[in-house]
Parts: structure tokens; C-alpha cells; sequence
């Protein structure tokens, strides 16, 4: 199970930074908009991670 090491809110937009079960630590920016969620993710550039990551985000938030 992932960890929330922390959490910051400002209106619409989430930042976290979480430790997934891998033991990585990773954060990710969520955005609510008019369409749904966005996501920044630290590991945009893999995508398997980046699902982990927005999973986890979820779980936790």
C-alpha cells in the first residue's frame, strides 16, 4: 500500500508527494477541470509508473 508523505491543496489544484509499495517516492500534481482530472506526474515519461502513481493519488486522497 502506498504512503501520503504529504498533501497540499489550493482550490482545484492537488499536489502529493507519496511513497508507492516499490519504495519509491514520487509526487504528482492533480488538477480538477470542467473535462475531469489532470495529471503531472514525476514519472510522466513511464507510463506503468504514472498509472501507479495516479492510482495510489486516489486511494489516498
Amino acid at each position: 500500500m502506498a504512503v501520503k508523505l504529504t498533501e497540499q491543496t489550493n482550490g482545484p489544484h492537488i499536489f502529493m508527494r507519496l511513497r508507492l509499495d516499490s519504495g519509491r517516492v514520487e509526487e504528482i500534481d492533480a488538477y480538477i477541470t470542467e473535462k475531469g482530472w489532470h495529471y503531472v506526474t514525476s514519472a510522466d515519461r513511464t507510463p506503468e509508473v504514472r498509472l501507479r502513481i495516479i492510482a495510489a493519488f486516489h486511494a489516498l486522497h
